[in-house]
């Protein structure tokens, strides 16, 4: 056996292998890294969740489960930092959407529609992103001018 070789497959086939599973270690951390910013935002005491718990979505296979609890809560935090602020316009703030969010992720697994369900959960994750990020980046303003 030659020992350039790790079984049966050359090095540039163990190139390719690490670069797919550095880009979805990548598109894993993409979810997990984005709670973690919003959830920073929120000052602590309306925070339904640490911001560091968010990087338990990198854990395979718990993450299935994990980000029913991530996603809403995200959601929750942003929830309870209008409320405490006394402005009940902003709805509830994206739980709906992080909800299916979650659904749909989960539902990847699924064989046969799973590519569906796929699309769906990152259109998903976009808009319900989007609409975290308009909220929070309103909650850094407002720290800002009270700052001042």
């Amino acid at each position: 056996m030659n020992s350039n070789h790790l079984f049966g497959i050359g090095g540039p086939e163990l190139l390719v292998i690490g670069m797919i599973l550095g880009a979805l270690t990548i598109v894993a951390a993409v979810p997990a890294v984005l709670a973690f910013i919003v959830l920073k935002r929120v000052p602590p005491p309306y925070r339904a969740q640490t911001p560091g718990l968010a990087f338990l979505l990198l854990i395979p296979l718990f993450s299935l489960a994990w980000m029913f609890f991530v996603h809403p809560r995200v959601a929750a935090s942003l929830k309870n930092y209008a409320e405490g602020n006394g402005d009940n316009t902003r709805g509830d703030c994206g739980a709906s959407l992080a909800l299916w969010l979650c659904i749909c992720a989960a539902g990847e697994i699924i064989p046969g529609i799973g590519i569906f369900s796929g699309i769906a959960a990152l259109v998903l994750l976009i808009l319900f992103y989007v609409k975290a990020f308009d909220l929070s980046s309103s909650i850094t303003r407002r720290v800002e001018a009270s700052a001042r």
